[in-house]
């Protein structure tokens, strides 16, 4: 199940997406371009303490700790209603930093209400004032999930919740400028 949203899309904007489910795996892509330097969108992203900031259903963000090899555990409660099926969901993930453009998470199990997870968040710089995020992840929730309509209904919630993450990370970007 792949959307292509149109290829003339402007900053801020989702420019393709993709949720796939099979055994109980989500397996999610994102592609989208956001109205701000990739250095400032990672900036955003990578201040585990201050999501919020930047989606509004991130209720609790915190940094647990940082290893002197440079993995942070971070703990995020995101509170998450698609129609009348909400669930405060949390999560326990050991962050890493490949790249300058790379942030890789790993779940933790014990601690979140998924058996099993990855995400990566990857940017390019298609320009020095636009950022490309591109967005993949593999989760096992250890939750029920509609299972017929769940993947629809994460995808749609997944492109709301990046949309909106964008125009807030584009928004603090804006105020940061003189």
């Amino acid at each position: 199940m792949l959307l292509f949203l149109p290829a003339g899309a402007v900053a801020g904007d989702i420019l393709d997406a993709s949720v796939t489910h099979a055994d109980g795996h989500y397996d999610l892509a994102i592609r989208a371009r956001i109205d701000a330097p990739s250095a400032a969108v990672y900036r955003a992203i990578s201040d585990y303490s201050n999501l919020a900031a930047i989606n509004p259903d991130i209720r609790v963000s915190e940094l647990l700790g940082t290893s002197a090899a440079g993995v942070s555990t971070v703990h995020t409660v995101i509170n998450v209603c698609i129609l009348l099926f909400c669930k405060k969901v949390e999560q326990l993930q050991q962050m890493t930093h490949p790249d300058a453009h790379t942030i890789e998470a790993v779940t933790v199990p014990e601690g979140s209400d998924f058996r099993s997870g990855f995400a990566r968040w990857q940017l390019s710089s298609p320009t020095a004032a636009t950022t490309e995020l591109q967005f993949t992840a593999s989760y096992e929730p250890d939750f029920w999930v509609p299972p017929l309509i769940g993947p629809w209904l994460i995808k749609r919630k997944l492109v709301r919740e990046v949309a909106e993450t964008a125009a807030y990370i584009e928004a603090l970007q804006g105020a940061d400028r003189p």
